[in-house]
């Protein structure tokens, strides 16, 4: 009985891990970006790489430390000991476990802007929006976050 609840934790933990990931999508703004101000910088992509976004790794370790650690104390000659190892393990595979769930496919652009200097930006792949080298852009730019959407003008 107490396996079965250890189980279920960890299957709440790796939803509540998948659903608390940020949104790194160019056509997508934060609560704290609506109606603010932002700077808007116009360049050409240099060059593409896909990258991935890793997913929330000490999600996934608290959770298998918690796991981990209720299942190694039901040992009944060294609780504390196995208590501890289990944690200690459980912590390493979910820390795993954490970020793969929610890793995301994402786009590192290198962007040279019209001033001359050379950025680079991650943000995740978009359905929206599609990249080509020699694209003109424009980075949005603002105190929380940048993202990079095609620009024709």
């Amino acid at each position: 009985m107490k396996t079965l609840k250890s189980i279920n934790l960890i299957f709440i933990l790796i939803i509540g891990t998948a659903c608390s990931m940020a949104d790194y999508k160019p056509e997508s703004i934060s609560k704290y970006q609506a109606g603010e101000i932002e700077t808007v910088l116009l360049g050409t992509i240099l060059q593409l790489e896909s990258v991935v976004i890793e997913g929330n790794r000490d999600l996934g370790a608290a959770a298998g430390a918690a796991v981990g650690g209720d299942l190694g104390s039901d040992n009944n000659k060294a609780p504390v000991a196995a208590g501890v190892i289990g944690a200690l393990i459980g912590s390493a595979v979910g820390a795993e476990i954490g970020s793969k769930v929610n890793e995301k496919r994402a786009i590192e652009l290198t962007i040279q802007l019209d001033n001359e200097k050379i950025i680079s930006i991650v943000q995740e792949v978009s359905d929206k929006y599609s990249f080509f080298e020699g694209q003109r852009v424009k980075v949005v730019k603002s105190n929380y976050r940048s993202r990079v959407q095609p620009f024709s003008n």
